[in-house]
């Protein structure tokens, strides 16, 4: 795991946290301009590019956001093979929803390959199908890949740039109860201890002979599915201790969380970017809106 904060600090206050992509893979992500910018910042801009996905209703404005969450996450400094890992997720996606289009779907538009696969003859017609690519279906196709790109470019984003630490602080400056930002950070710091204990499990289970690589994929899964036995009894003893440490410090879903504890401001650099992507979701919602 990587270590807190090593020679790295956040203007929210004292040494960066390790953010959530940090926790789950053990990486160490370099410093950049982005890093640097308030954590309501760096939850707001993920949040607004998401509502551009909901808004774009055309080729040319979701290639858009495409290309703009692709270059904030440059701008992030996120190790690339990140994103490269879902590579086959989207190529497998994109295969299945042309298929949809070209198999199931005969969308209108000027016919670029047909192929008939099945021609029945009937006393009332003739009933046919066929594989039809058209220009319309071609469109389509790369719509909706552009938007599942677009989601993975902004949650890889999201997680990049945002430690659990950083949901807290950016959640009670947004001033929500003191439950959901309480909630939405054990959530996020949880799935690291996941993580974590899964990682000592399988090794001890490595340690006494067990072999992964060469083990069928039905053994793997009936492995698997005995490390869930002391995952879930760590996760209800962890539960339970948790619960126990917030009922000590009088933490409860209606407490109200002070803020003189963490109150550093909003930069220019804040202001500005989120100015700008503020505009950017206006102008898109007035598009879909009124286009």
């Amino acid at each position: 795991m990587c270590s807190r904060g090593q020679g790295s600090t956040s203007r929210d206050g004292g040494l960066r946290v390790p953010t959530l992509l940090e926790e789950f893979l053990g990486v160490r992500l370099g410093g950049s301009p982005y890093l640097r910018l308030h954590s309501v910042t760096r939850i707001t801009v993920p949040f607004l590019l998401s509502l551009n996905v909901l808004f774009a209703k055309d080729l040319p404005s979701v290639a858009a956001i495409c290309f703009l969450s692709f270059a904030l996450l440059l701008l992030s400094g996120a190790p690339l093979r990140v994103v490269r890992g879902y590579l086959a997720l989207i190529a497998s996606v994109t295969i299945f929803i042309a298929l949809a289009f070209m198999l199931f779907t005969k969308v209108p538009g000027e016919v670029l390959w047909e192929l008939q696969l099945l021609r029945v003859q009937a006393e009332k017609g003739v009933w046919e199908w066929s594989i039809v690519v058209t220009d319309a279906s071609l469109l389509r196709t790369l719509y909706f890949s552009l938007r599942i790109l677009s989601m993975i470019f902004i949650a890889t984003l999201f997680i990049a740039t945002v430690g659990d630490r950083d949901m807290l602080w950016g959640l009670r400056r947004l001033g929500l109860p003191a439950g959901v930002t309480v909630g939405a950070s054990l959530f996020f710091r949880g799935i690291g201890f996941f993580l974590s204990d899964f990682a000592v499990v399988k090794e001890a289970m490595e340690a006494r002979g067990v072999d992964f690589e060469r083990t069928s994929l039905a053994k793997r899964f009936m492995l698997y599915a005995n490390a869930l036995i002391p995952l879930l009894s760590l996760l209800v003893t962890r539960s339970f201790e948790i619960s126990t440490a917030l009922e000590t410090r009088g933490i409860s879903p209606g407490t109200r969380l002070s803020g003189s504890y963490h109150s550093a401001p909003l930069s220019r650099g804040d202001y500005i970017v989120l100015g700008a992507v503020g505009l950017v979701t206006l102008a898109f919602a007035g598009w879909f809106v009124c286009g």
